[in-house]
């Protein structure tokens, strides 16, 4: 099976619209959460997602649309979420709070453990690299764990499960520019990085005409 893989894409349609053509090559599409927040097309973004075949967990930032940031959110958290909750289509919503904070069960005939932090605490942890808990993971009984929440892509597939962050779509740290996913074929056997470049210009005039700060530039050029 062709699986795309996505996470963190922040309301950034622009960002989306580079990795379309592969998306709706897609058999299955895995989201890992994050779809809003920090960027203004929200519903663009959600539109396209719902139309896929995919399946999808909650990040941190959909969780503060539906319950509030933490007193310690910064300026470009909170413009985010302020500006989702002012436009968010009613049903996109519905749909926020309905998706799992945890999935697993299997994808092509593999089984994948999906969270968008870690499976321990997926709203708040951040696993890096050089800060992943090697032995709790692999005693998960799954092919793989996929997960999100840095922004930065990962991939080890030295072991069992295979540990997947596919980067972020709408808001990459390692590289500006570029729109961020995993291809994973499940009959191969094989995932690979993917990244797509994009004009981000758009993006950040939007954001702009909407009350956004001088942060905005900030990881997109």
């Amino acid at each position: 099976m062709n699986i795309f893989v996505l996470s963190d894409i922040h309301a950034n349609s622009d960002a989306l619209e580079a990795l379309k053509p592969a998306l709706r090559q897609a058999e299955l599409v895995l989201c890992l959460g994050d779809f809003v927040g920090y960027y203004c097309q929200v519903n663009e973004v959600l539109d396209f997602l719902r139309s896929l075949p995919a399946i999808g967990v909650r990040g941190n930032h959909d969780q503060f649309l539906l319950s509030g940031w933490p007193p310690s959110a910064p300026e470009a958290v909170r413009f985010g979420i302020e500006y989702a909750d002012r436009v968010i289509d009613a049903d996109h919503r519905r749909w926020l709070a309905g998706l799992p904070l945890i999935w697993g069960g299997l994808a092509g005939g593999r089984s994948a453990l999906l969270s968008h932090g870690s499976p321990f605490r997926p709203l708040d942890d951040y696993l890096y690299p050089n800060r992943i808990p090697e032995v709790p993971l692999e005693k998960f009984d799954f092919d793989g764990l996929a997960f999100g929440q840095t922004h930065r892509p990962y991939l080890d597939t030295s072991k069992r499960p295979f540990l997947l962050n596919p980067g972020s779509v709408g808001q990459p740290r390692h590289r500006p520019g570029v729109a961020c996913a995993a291809r994973w074929d499940t009959a191969a056997a094989t995932i690979e990085l993917v990244e797509c470049p994009y004009d981000p210009t758009p993006v950040i005039k939007l954001a702009r005409e909407n009350g956004a700060g001088d942060w905005i530039t900030e990881h997109l050029v």
